[in-house]
This record gives C-alpha cells, structure tokens and sequence, in this order.
C-alpha cells in the first residue's frame, strides 16, 4: 500500500495543481474570497462566545478559548467532507487516466491546510493582543497541526472509500461530524462541565486529544503531557495507516461503481 504513497512523488505536479484547483473553487465568485479562511472562524467565535460566554465565565480569554477550537475543528469538519468525495466528484479521472487515486482525498485535506494555517496564524496574533505571550512551546505547533492534518487525510481515505460503494455516507457524516464536535471541548472547559466519572470516555475521542495538544502549546503556553502527545500521535498514525490500507484494499473496485 505504501507504493501508493511514494509514486505520489512523481506526480507532485498534478497534486500541486489539484490543491491549487481545490483552493481556488473554493472561494470563486466570492467578493472577499479568500479572506473567508479568516472571517469564517472569527465570526463563529463571535456569535458563540456571545452564546456562551455567560455560561462558562470561568474561562479566561473565552473568546480565544473558543477561536482555539473552532480552528482545528472546522479544518477537520471541511477537509474530511471534501475528502469524503474526493474520488466520487472525480470518477472521469479515476477512471480514465492511471494516477495513484489517493492524490484526490490527500489534495482535498491538503487545500482545506492552507485556510488552517492562515487561521492559525491569526489566532496567534490575536492572542498576541490579547497579552498571552509566545513561549518556547509554540515550537511544537507545526508538530500538532502536522498530527491533524494527517488524522483527517486517514479519516478521507475511509470516508471516500465508503462514499463509494455507499452514497448515504455523506448524509450520515454530516450528522455524526455535528455530534463529534459537540463530543469535543471546542466550546465548553472539559474539566468543569463534564463528570468526572464521564471523562474518561471522552478522553478517548482522537480530536480531544489533538485539540488539549493545541491548546496546551498555544492557548496555555504549557508542555502537555506525555500522554496527549502519544495519544495524539497514535491516533493521528494510525487512522492514516489504518485509512491507507483501507483505501488501497478496495480501490480496485471503485471502477465498478461509477
């Protein structure tokens, strides 16, 4: 299955003009184009902290609190939901010219990146205002951001799989992807609203941990702990391995359903 993988490189320029492609539709006809990546996240934060805020004023920083998660979940939402129909919106190619077919779902969690990072970036200039000074921890932000972008390309490896053989997938996403985030802390302090003897469970949701990753290192300005970085790290390597070998076990196949 790694084959696929490494034959990518030699076609690292289709790949470039499929990101370029993707980014571009995107925001076509926009007026303010891409400066959505940025106005998007932010007028989110706004509307739900006004929501929120009176319910979870333990909080400090809210505001940023909330910006801190709708970044990294909405990077998540948008790339698998692309990535989910990444070889169904693509099938003349798939079908008609010999590419590695995991260049569509990586492409799409590859394009949704760009936005990521710009909202990233704006989050640290924000919280820069706010008075949260950077520390030596804002190191490890590439290695989280790298953990989830690999996360969601595993989980489009097997949502675009199953979009395939099953056209009610993106239906049932959509569904699941809303509940999983209200399952995630983006909008609440896990450690005060949730049950004690409830935690446990979901602590074992993946984005918990690639989000505590993120803000301990950019929100906190804190080291997390080891076992968010292994937990992250796990989570992210293997949804991408188990996704590959998912996606390269029945690829063959996809031919059949156009």
């Amino acid at each position: 299955m790694f084959q696929d993988l490494f034959s990518i490189e030699h076609y690292s320029f289709l790949l470039s003009q499929l990101v370029r492609r993707d980014f571009k539709t995107k925001y076509r006809g926009s007026f303010l184009g891409v400066l959505w990546s940025v106005l998007n996240p932010l007028l989110n934060m706004l509307v739900l902290s006004v929501v929120f805020s009176q319910i979870f004023k333990q909080v400090e920083n809210y505001m940023l609190y909330v910006l801190s998660g709708i970044t990294l979940f909405t990077y998540f939402n948008e790339s698998t939901q692309q990535g989910l129909n990444s070889i169904v919106w693509n099938f003349g190619l798939v079908s008609k010219v010999n590419v590695p077919k995991v260049i569509f779902p990586i492409s799409k969690t590859l394009s949704s990146s760009i936005s990521l990072f710009i909202t990233t970036l704006v989050f640290l200039i924000l919280s820069w205002f706010a008075g949260v000074a950077p520390t030596i921890y804002y190191l490890l932000i590439p290695v989280v951001l790298i953990l989830l972008i690999l996360f969601a390309t595993g989980m489009s490896f097997i949502l675009a799989t199953l979009e395939v053989f099953f056209r009610d997938t993106q239906h049932l996403y959509g569904v699941i992807c809303t509940i999983w985030m209200y399952a995630t802390p983006v909008l609440y302090p896990f450690e005060t609203t949730i049950p004690q003897a409830l935690q446990p469970i979901f602590q074992i949701n993946p984005m918990f941990q690639i989000l505590s990753f993120f803000r301990d290192v950019a929100f906190y300005g804190q080291m997390p702990s080891a076992m968010t970085i292994l937990a992250s790290a796990a989570w992210a390597i293997g949804v991408f391995l188990f996704g590959l070998w998912f996606f390269h076990k029945k690829q063959d196949n996809f031919i059949y359903y156009t």
